[in-house]
């Protein structure tokens, strides 16, 4: 379907509305979108704020860049992203059967999961539950994560921190090396400082933060054990539980380095980093 526009007392008016589904024709419609908000700039020309549906990926267009998608294409998309998620837990599950770890000598290290996304969540609720990791996940805007995390922190005393969302480069000549430069990664940074205030040990607390074309120099240095993305690339919705699973049931007495979780997911490492970090696998009896 194509977008239609018209002119009407000095402003441009567009069939494009939020909630809409649509991808961009200058991408080569590759990555499917929801318009989440509309502005109007100085020239009457709406600009969007596309979040990726199956990416971590935030983005702005123009309405004469976009395609709106149907709503039966995008359900058979949908659908098809489920079951490659559910494939990838399958497949996981099996590893481990097969290599004999199914049965954890402890319990697993519990999570506190931040996500801008419920559908994202939800997807990475389900695998911490696959492992019967006692996780709490609540969906808050990345704007708000750094003003609640540290109440959330102490209410839960998680052994593990997720704060992911959306995030992207902003169009044009960015430098990498500024924060101006990304859409929401000063919001993950600064969720990550007051994390910090609260647990400065990372072997106590491991802290996943970022999305899609994060910040990531900044997140480590803030005190982040593992981050997006240092190639700024896009990740995939259950890379950061793919990394904190791995965290949450690795004894102790074992380091997860960030090769051997970047493996383990979609976008590797240029899309996962960090440092290494003891695993949070707790003893059946006593606690570590």
């Amino acid at each position: 379907l194509c977008s239609m526009h018209s002119f009407i007392g000095g402003f441009y008016m567009s069939d494009f509305k939020v909630g809409d589904i649509v991808v961009r024709k200058s991408y080569g419609e590759d990555i499917y979108f929801v318009i989440t908000e509309i502005n109007q700039n100085n020239g009457g020309n709406p600009t969007y704020t596309l979040r990726g549906l199956f990416t971590r990926i935030e983005a702005d267009s123009s309405g004469t860049d976009l395609l709106k998608k149907n709503s039966r294409l995008v359900d058979e998309t949908k659908k098809k992203f489920l079951q490659e998620a559910n494939q990838t837990l399958a497949a996981r599950n099996l590893s481990r059967k097969i290599n004999g770890i199914n049965r954890l000598q402890g319990r697993p290290g519990s999570i506190l999961h931040l996500d801008s996304s419920k559908e994202f969540l939800d997807i990475c609720v389900n695998h911490y539950k696959s492992y019967e990791i006692n996780c709490q996940g609540h969906t808050v805007p990345e704007s708000q994560q750094p003003s609640v995390v540290r109440e959330m922190l102490e209410k839960y005393r998680p052994d593990i921190l997720i704060v992911t969302g959306h995030d992207g480069l902003k169009k044009g000549d960015v430098d990498l090396n500024s924060m101006d430069s990304y859409r929401t990664s000063r919001y993950f940074v600064q969720s990550v400082i007051e994390a910090r205030k609260y647990e400065p040990d990372k072997n106590k607390l491991c802290i996943f933060a970022g999305a899609c074309q994060s910040y990531f120099e900044a997140l480590i240095k803030a005190g982040a054990n593992f981050a997006s993305s240092p190639g700024r690339v896009l990740i995939d919705c259950l890379d950061p539980s793919i990394v904190c699973e791995k965290v949450a049931i690795t004894d102790p007495r074992m380091i997860v380095t960030p090769w051997s979780v970047a493996r383990l997911t979609k976008s590797g490492t240029k899309g996962i980093g960090g440092i290494n970090t003891r695993g949070r696998l707790k003893p059946l009896t006593g606690s570590n």
